[in-house]
């Protein structure tokens, strides 16, 4: 394994190490999504970089296992959201993805009913936590964040036809949830 002498971006609290040249690439490809999705969570830049970067750490231990498993972005992947969530819960917050759409949507500047439409987001919102925890993942990121399937394939360690099939039954149970008034 060939290794570079370096130090992660975003990792200011480590000194100059040797780290495997496949990790640094690793780190400099994934970091930026990980890093927005826990900015979305957490609310703070700050507080998102400190978990991506105590996330890599731990995956830099483990970095030639995780190379040995079928999927090695998803495991990562894995790593980063229970980082986030230990973070969040350090601070006494919980993380917040898909709540945070429902306040920064652009429309309630420019709509006729703003309040119609909070309340429409309100109801999206609820609807959306009643999803499976894949359902909601495959949801931000292919509506809210706007990443394509293949994309969301590579970050979650599936296929893009296993993408594109999530979000479809994602997206039915969406509509039986507002069809049937189950929204809570």
């Amino acid at each position: 394994m060939t290794r570079e002498e370096t130090s992660l971006p975003g990792a200011g609290r480590q000194a100059a190490v040797r780290l495997p040249l496949d990790f640094t690439a690793f780190h400099r490809l994934y970091r930026p999504v990980y890093v927005r999705y826990a900015e979305r969570c957490l609310r703070s830049r700050a507080d998102a970089d400190e978990a991506v970067d105590d996330g890599f750490e731990q995956v830099l231990l483990m970095w030639p296992e995780i190379l040995r498993m079928a999927s090695p972005t998803a495991y990562v992947w894995r790593v980063m959201k229970n980082r986030i969530v230990d973070h969040a819960r350090a601070r006494g917050r919980r993380p917040v993805v898909v709540e945070a759409a429902v306040f920064e949507t652009a429309t309630l500047e420019s709509c006729a009913d703003p309040i119609g439409e909070l309340e429409g987001n309100l109801r999206l919102l609820a609807a959306v936590s009643q999803l499976s925890e894949r359902q909601r993942e495959v949801i931000v990121f292919r509506h809210y964040e706007g990443y394509s399937y293949a994309e969301i394939a590579d970050h979650l360690g599936l296929t893009p036809a296993g993408v594109r099939s999530v979000d479809r039954y994602a997206r039915r149970r969406l509509k039986e949830i507002y069809q049937e008034g189950e929204v809570r």
